[in-house]
């Protein structure tokens, strides 16, 4: 899917993992005081812990705000969020009323600033066995919130300039695994497995996009660290 008309911004911001505190961004728009500025929001946007009702009320008064500010909120699917709201053919009539926000699909490019960016979302959660899930009322765990592999689609890709993803390759940072999810993988003895594939088929899909593509960046969130550090 490649979408082209989104206007030209003043500034792009990538916004890491938010687990439902969304007025992080009514906050930020409020201190910059700016209009026309792109928001990209990882994954972990934390869609679909509360109850519905709640959930729209919230997401219909930050686009009112980004309104006010003629700003976009771009949000990708992370593995704590529901992933049917970044099926296109769900929730048609409350997506129709959120003009400034938008629930991306895997596999999107978009043409942002005569930028093409590629977004992937998806992980393994670490807390994925459900009596360890500690978010929302329902603790709620969706088993497809893994990354959703197409190696042929991504030999297809050209002209890419950013990938931004929600988990990452192996060759970026964390390299190795801390003890938070060795405390987690002792109530799930296949985690640790699954987390080493995924990052080795991250690595071998975004491998194959950038032998086609001059990438600028890659960006990713998930795993709630800070890192500096060259590739």
């Amino acid at each position: 899917l490649r979408m082209n008309n989104f206007k030209s911004y003043s500034r792009k911001y990538v916004i890491g993992d938010l687990h439902g505190c969304w007025s992080v961004i009514l906050q930020h728009l409020n201190h910059v005081n700016q209009t026309e500025i792109c928001y990209i929001q990882v994954g972990d946007f934390g869609i679909g812990f509360d109850d519905i009702e709640k959930e729209v009320d919230k997401l219909l008064r930050l686009n009112d705000r980004l309104i006010e500010y003629n700003s976009d909120l771009f949000i990708i699917r992370g593995n704590h969020d529901n992933p049917i709201w970044f099926n296109e053919d769900e929730f048609k009539d409350i997506k129709e009323k959120l003009t400034n926000i938008f629930f991306v699909p895997d596999y999107t490019v978009l043409n942002l600033d005569n930028e093409n960016i590629l977004f992937i979302g998806g992980a393994v959660s670490i807390d994925r066995v459900p009596l360890l899930r500690k978010y929302g009322p329902g603790k709620r765990w969706w088993s497809d919130e893994v990354v959703k592999f197409e190696f042929d689609k991504a030999k297809e890709f050209r002209d890419i300039d950013r990938i931004i993803c929600h988990t990452a390759p192996d060759f970026c940072q964390p390299l190795k695994f801390n003890q938070l999810v060795y405390n987690y993988a002792k109530q799930d003895d296949k985690l640790l497995e699954d987390l080493r594939i995924e990052r080795s088929n991250m690595t071998k899909m975004i491998t194959e996009i950038m032998n086609n593509n001059k990438i600028k960046s890659f960006v990713y969130g998930h795993y709630h660290n800070t890192y500096r550090f060259y590739h």
